[in-house]
């Protein structure tokens, strides 16, 4: 009977951590089309799905199941492999805040990271807790309310708010 209700408690304890991560359902816009899959935060930066993304932006997505390993072509060259602490943009290294990771089955990277990746233009829309990224000279808004700042780790470089 006390181990089963261990089992049960440690169960409990998992499932309450894993909803924390997912809690805050993060909407995810591209080129103002907005994606089905959603972003997540996690230690305080904002991790959105890779194919999604990237698909939107017009890049093919292969994936190599066995080395966890997804290689995005368009425009640039970037390679990613789960769990590592950098990428590859043509071939030049870039380390995100938080490392690219798998989470419910889609493979996620920073936000920040995206835009370095690609030359996109990132912000966030506090009051619809979605993250927009646009390309093509679009100009990014100003938003430094404290719902952003909470959400994105207060980073601000250049008076733009990074996500």
């Amino acid at each position: 009977m006390k181990k089963m209700l261990c089992a049960a408690m440690a169960a409990a304890m998992v499932m309450g951590t894993c909803a924390s991560v997912f809690a805050d359902g993060i909407g995810v816009s591209v080129n103002d089309n907005l994606i089905e899959a959603q972003g997540v935060i996690v230690e305080s930066r904002t991790l959105v799905p890779v194919r999604g993304v990237f698909e939107e932006l017009g890049y093919s997505v292969d994936w190599d199941a066995e080395t966890k390993t997804a290689t995005l072509t368009g425009e640039k060259t970037v390679v990613i492999q789960s769990g590592g602490t950098t990428f590859t943009v043509d071939g030049e290294e870039i380390t995100p805040e938080v490392p690219q990771q798998i989470i419910e089955d889609r493979f996620m990277l920073p936000l920040r990271a995206i835009g370095e990746a690609v030359g996109a233009a990132v912000d966030w829309d506090a009051e619809t807790k979605t993250v927009i990224i646009t390309t093509d000279g679009a100009e990014v808004v100003e938003d430094t309310t404290e719902e952003t700042t909470e959400h994105t780790g207060g980073l601000k470089i250049g008076g733009v708010q990074e996500l």
